[in-house]
């Protein structure tokens, strides 16, 4: 216990890149508010000489105060992805226009999108044809022939 009367402004930052390191492998957000606190401490500790207990309870002060605006802060925003297909390459297709390069003969066809071909589905149709895609199936989009 007689480390606790001993602790400067270095064990606090110290204090507060574990916190940082720990919070890289799991993610939850809350020990970068512990890390924040502790930063604040030993910045404190540089400019003023405080005792244990002021540090200790300044750190607990505003780890707590830290947290709960973090939680209140969380709940209220926003969380709709802004980008919702971005993982999701075959949903971007849905609705856009293609040419068949290779006919679809028994149900099955293909299509050149950007730098990649894709495996189709849907009536059968010769090359050049013009479809839309309406759907996917795992990675096989479904499409419908356009007329004209």
């Amino acid at each position: 216990m007689a480390w606790l009367f001993e602790l400067t402004a270095w064990h606090w930052l110290s204090i507060a890149v574990a916190m940082l390191v720990l919070e890289m492998f799991s993610g939850t957000v809350y020990l970068l508010w512990i890390s924040f606190a502790a930063a604040a401490t030993a910045l404190l500790m540089w400019a003023f000489d405080l005792g244990w207990e002021a540090q200790v309870s300044l750190f607990t002060i505003v780890s707590i105060l830290s947290v709960l605006a973090w939680h209140q802060y969380d709940k209220k925003r926003d969380k709709t992805p802004t980008r919702p297909l971005l993982n999701k390459r075959g949903h971007q297709y849905i609705g856009r226009t293609f040419q068949l390069s290779h006919a679809i003969e028994n149900g099955v066809g293909k299509i050149n999108v950007d730098d990649s071909s894709w495996k189709v589905k849907g009536a059968d149709a010769p090359v050049d044809t013009k479809v839309k895609v309406t759907d996917i199936e795992g990675t096989v989009l479904i499409v419908e022939i356009l007329g004209g």
